[in-house]
């Protein structure tokens, strides 16, 4: 598939790049929504903001063990940390 501007590698840098990342699903998504029947989600990762499944026990961890907090800073949205 090409880009707007008939890319084929977008890298880091480039102004498509974040919003590719970001956009994209996750291979081996489909292991992750089978290993937890209670559910899954996808998560930004602090420092690469690259999406990731996560089982529900992983995404309390993610959530309450300080992660999420410092995606929120990196983006900007500091405001809506958790207390």
């Amino acid at each position: 598939m090409l880009c707007s501007q008939n890319r084929i590698i977008i890298l880091p840098g480039d102004p498509e790049f974040d919003w590719t990342l970001q956009t994209s699903i996750p291979p081996l998504w489909r292991q992750v929504a089978q290993q937890d029947p209670d559910g899954f989600a996808f998560c930004a990762r602090a420092g690469s903001g690259v999406l990731e499944p996560m089982t529900d026990e992983e995404l309390e961890e993610y959530l309450y063990g300080g992660e999420y907090d410092e995606r929120l800073q990196q983006i900007g949205e500091a405001d809506l940390v958790l207390t």
